[in-house]
């Protein structure tokens, strides 16, 4: 009896070292499943981030390409622009060239077509040696012929 009173302590024992055992089992697989569902969410909230910054790059990358293109616009219609100031340029130059080519009369005058290669022009009538004369003219530039003795912008009045 002694025998079977020690071997069902033992076993006792032994069962109730099994039990801790289980529960003990139990309580890491509760730890181990409290972990494991922590590191997923770690990893959700990593993902999450890593998204999150993928998608401000995509952010800043548009933002900078669409700087560019505006830079870009902006260079090309300030080109244009200068080549329009240029060619409208060009074409009041060759207006000017053309009516002085046209004109054979001094631009500084009207009312009479002085010759602008004249050496000297006189009025008609006065005391003036010449080798030009002329009558009646309006100073409408520089008076390089000196007909407008008052200076009242009438030569040979």
């Amino acid at each position: 009896m002694k025998f079977a009173l020690k071997t069902s302590r033992s076993a006792v024992v032994l069962l109730l070292l099994a039990l801790l055992l289980a529960l003990a089992g139990c309580g890491s697989d509760a730890n181990s499943q409290d972990a494991q569902g922590e590191a997923r969410q770690q990893a959700a909230r990593e993902a999450h981030r890593e998204a999150e910054r993928r998608r401000l790059r995509r952010i800043v990358v548009q933002e900078r390409h669409e700087e560019a293109r505006r830079r870009a616009r902006a260079h090309a219609a300030l080109v244009r622009a200068r080549e329009e100031a240029r060619a409208q340029e060009e074409a009041e130059d060759e207006e000017v060239e053309e009516e002085a080519e046209a004109s054979e009369c001094d631009s500084n005058y009207s009312g009479a077509c002085l010759d602008p290669y004249a050496s000297d022009y006189d009025c008609e009538g006065g005391s003036g040696n010449g080798p030009e004369y002329t009558g009646a003219v309006v100073v409408v530039g520089t008076d390089h012929y000196g007909l407008d003795a008052d200076g009242d912008g009438y030569g040979c009045e």
